[in-house]
């Protein structure tokens, strides 16, 4: 009941939105027809529909907010699908490459709960590859496999629009302008890694467990758990996520009696040991990941190695680099949630607080890892804008997103492979499509090495094998053959750069190419092969 007191706006939407607990106001029109037929509304609704408190309202109608929503769709779209070959393939990506052809070439696939994270990528990818009529390792294209990551990478920005009830028309516009925009999720979004299908699978199960706040029923249970198991089945990490949520929700205040928290898990657990079980056979080879999966120490880093990445504003000439104007506005969104008792935000703000803590706290670090709690501070964000008078929140809405946007170009398409650009890591070497051209240049004018092997010395040699994939037969090996002398080409890895080169220097020209960020490596030529080089075509 409203009545009694002054009526305040939810949001810029007089029309679209829940009261609050403190009212509901009207704007736009000093009838009082309009007023009643507000007031009406307002002691209608449903108590537990919570929302945010505002003090003005815009008049806009909801056929205008919904169109929007195509312009903010196409806009991330775009950013996640223009020039997507352009960047050289990471080292992760050429080897989610080879287990993918492996399920093209019929080899299937084996789980291995120490390496490379489940199977749903390679699955998905293998499709995408089937459609564009690619069935092995050396006719595999980049955009096949990048075009799977942009894709999940877009479709993340609709995941507002399943919260409207929790976010709010005006909130959830601007939570998916932000996912759209975001240069963290924008260039992740465009390699080929677990992370965005793993950030579409965790935005499904996000949006059935707002459903379940909504109407507790058995088949939003049910497709939580599914979503859920297909987050099991992209990565480990999954458990982080989840149980973070289950913290949650326990403290959201949520009036949820035991019997339908108890009936909710038990649907849900079915559900989610169903995925397990058709995605790894045994459920049981999933969870022993955790007890041996093996991390490279190269990835270990501090533990503010986040807040330097995405908050700390850093000046890399000549681009600043910060989205700390994201975390400011869900900083607000928090408070919102808190202030009008909305237990889905509360959740919302909580999960991702214990996520970056806990990812803070494990040495293992890497970007990718905060595409879904900041996929979770986009959401917090867009709400924190509406909890300012309108036009105050929109221009400051306006200008995080103008700020996002020239990032977001200038990580994409200006620095895709620059150190400049705080979001690159590791990146595979421009010298390595220079390599590949000069083979493939090779293997058309000197017959000599048309006949010959290649051998790569030593490890850490990814993604090599992508670029090397459909030039002349190659080896790989951790310690030098009997007969390396008789190779055309041989690539020798750092450590094994002195050794091969002492071995090599009577037979072979050596040649220093880059092949990923501070990692040369060294290319002996045969010297007969370098003799029809430097022929004249």
């Amino acid at each position: 009941m409203v009545s009694g007191q002054e009526l305040h706006a939810w949001d810029y939407f007089p029309d679209l939105k829940y009261p609050t607990r403190s009212g509901f106001a009207i704007d736009g029109g000093s009838g009082g027809d309009r007023r009643d037929r507000h007031a009406r509304r307002a002691e209608d609704r449903d108590p537990l529909d919570y929302c945010h408190d505002q003090q003005q309202a815009i008049e806009v109608t909801l056929a205008t907010v919904r169109f929007i929503w195509i312009p903010v769709f196409l806009l991330g779209v775009g950013l996640r699908f223009l020039d997507l070959s352009s960047a050289p393939l990471h080292a992760d990506e050429a080897v989610g490459a080879k287990i993918t052809a492996g399920r093209l070439e019929g080899r299937g696939y084996s789980f291995d709960p120490a390496h490379y994270h489940g199977p749903s990528l390679s699955w998905l990818a293998s499709w995408s590859g089937r459609l564009a009529g690619e069935k092995s390792f050396e006719n595999l294209d980049i955009l096949t496999l990048r075009g799977v990551a942009a894709l999940c990478g877009s479709l993340i920005i609709l995941l507002p629009l399943f919260l409207r009830r929790w976010l709010g028309e005006i909130g959830a516009l601007l939570g998916a302008l932000l996912l759209a925009t975001s240069p963290l999720l924008c260039f992740y979004s465009r390699v080929f890694i677990h992370e965005p299908l793993l950030a579409l699978f965790t935005a499904s199960a996000l949006a059935c467990l707002g459903w379940w706040m909504t109407s507790p029923t058995r088949l939003a249970a049910v497709c939580g758990g599914l979503a859920l198991g297909l987050m099991a089945a992209t990565k480990e990490t999954f458990a982080i996520v989840a149980c973070s949520w289950l913290i949650g929700l326990l403290v959201s205040g949520t009036q949820k009696s035991r019997r339908q928290l108890g009936i909710a898990a038990a649907f849900s657990l079915v559900a989610f040991l169903a995925v397990l079980l058709a995605a790894y056979g045994n459920p049981l080879s999933f969870f022993s990941t955790y007890a041996g999966y093996a991390t490279d120490p190269g990835h270990v880093k501090p533990a503010l190695y986040y807040w330097e990445l995405l908050i700390a504003p850093k000046h890399r000439a000549p681009q600043w680099w910060s989205e700390a104007g994201v975390a400011l506005l869900a900083l607000a969104g928090t408070w919102a949630a808190w202030r009008n008792a909305n237990p889905f935000l509360r959740l919302l703000a909580v999960s991702t607080g214990i996520q970056f803590v806990v990812y803070s706290a494990i040495s293992y670090k890497t970007p990718w890892l905060m595409m879904i709690p900041w996929m979770q501070v986009c959401l917090l964000a867009g709400v924190g804008a509406t909890t300012m008078k309108p036009w105050r929140g929109l221009v400051l809405a306006g200008v995080v997103v103008f700020f996002q946007l020239q990032q977001t170009y200038a990580a994409v398409f200006r620095f895709p492979n620059d150190s400049r650009n705080p979001l690159v890591y590791s990146p595979t070497s421009s010298d390595i499509q220079r390599l590949r051209n000069r083979l493939h240049a090779l293997k058309k004018k000197s017959p000599a090495f048309q006949e010959g092997r290649m051998a790569v010395l030593g490890n850490g040699y990814w993604p090599l094998p992508w670029y090397l994939r459909d030039t002349i037969p190659t080896g790989y090996f951790e310690t030098m053959p009997d007969d390396l002398v008789t190779f055309a080409i041989v690539i020798a890895m750092p450590e094994m750069a002195e050794k091969s080169g002492q071995r090599l220097a009577a037979t072979h020209e050596a040649f220093f190419q880059g092949l990923r960020h501070e990692v040369p490596v060294t290319v002996f030529v045969r010297r007969d092969i370098r003799a029809e080089e430097l022929l004249a075509p």
